[in-house]
């Protein structure tokens, strides 16, 4: 059963939201970025791994906070 009113999960929902489309929206872009920096040695390929690890987990977290959002009506 979807759990609706407000619990604040819909405020999370929206501005989560925002974030990803952001984030999809430049990720290419950041991707570059990021491995311009790793050429200039600012910052280490860890990090660099980070970095676009964290682009990948948040392209499937913004598809399963989405299913849930639908879930829930928000």
């Amino acid at each position: 059963m979807a759990i609706t009113g407000k619990t604040g999960a819909d405020a999370i929902f929206k501005a989560l939201k925002r974030i990803c489309i952001v984030l999809s929206h430049y990720r290419v872009k950041l991707v570059a970025v990021v491995a311009a920096a790793q050429s200039a040695d600012v910052v280490t390929e860890e990090q660099a791994v980070l970095i676009n690890d964290f682009l990948g987990t948040a392209e499937l977290l913004c598809a399963a906070l989405e299913a849930v959002a639908g879930y829930s009506g928000f």
